[in-house]
């Protein structure tokens, strides 16, 4: 009888234990679960942030070059204007205005 009690016993333990390790692997499911839930959250968040960043940054480069651009087209757009009020001013003798029609009208018919 005592070895049935054993026994028993034994069998008790052994459901006991499979419990507390059931329970145990469930609430470390849970944590895991938890654990991942609030990475994928931070990476989300990450991922936003560093995509506004990329977002700001490329536009503040665009914003630069098209400055830089119009202070280039700005400087040669004076150049031109300068050089042609110069033009504009000189007076031409003949030899250099027949060289002017030479190159410029008859430059296509050469």
């Amino acid at each position: 009888m005592e070895t049935s009690s054993n026994y028993t016993d034994l069998l008790k333990k052994i459901k006991e234990t499979e419990e507390a390790t059931s329970r145990e692997i469930l609430e470390r499911r849970k944590s895991l679960e938890e654990d991942l839930r609030r990475k994928e959250a931070e990476s989300a968040g990450s991922i936003a942030q560093a995509k506004t960043q990329a977002e700001a940054y490329t536009s503040a480069e665009v914003d630069k070059a098209h400055k830089s651009s119009q202070v280039k087209a700005d400087a040669l757009l004076a150049k031109t204007s300068k050089e042609a009020k110069e033009v504009a001013a000189k007076r031409l003798d003949k030899k250099d205005l027949k060289k002017i029609i030479d190159n410029t009208l008859f430059s296509e018919f050469k």
